[in-house]
């Protein structure tokens, strides 16, 4: 299944991304409503708090980024969950 951007409704809140073909924590963070470090727990997991690793992430530097195709698969997952509930 190829999700795209304008598939979403209501629509994304990001307008352009920081990095074109990725989503940066900050970004994810911002559309999920949750934090940064709840994000990075989605990249890196945390077995302590019973997280599982979610998401597929890449280090460029000091950043971790998500590409379009995982961000927008995890984003339609939560919306959809949401709307069941």
């Amino acid at each position: 299944m190829n999700i795209k951007p304008e598939d979403f409704d209501p629509p994304l809140k990001r307008k352009e991304p920081a990095v074109p073909g990725y989503w940066t924590v900050e970004e994810l963070a911002t559309e999920l409503g949750v934090s940064t470090r709840y994000v990075h727990y989605l990249i890196k997991g945390d077995p302590k708090k019973g997280v599982r690793i979610r998401l597929k992430a890449y280090n460029a530097g000091n950043s971790l980024l998500v590409s379009d195709l995982d961000a927008f698969k995890y984003l339609w997952e939560v919306r959809q969950s949401k709307k069941k509930s």
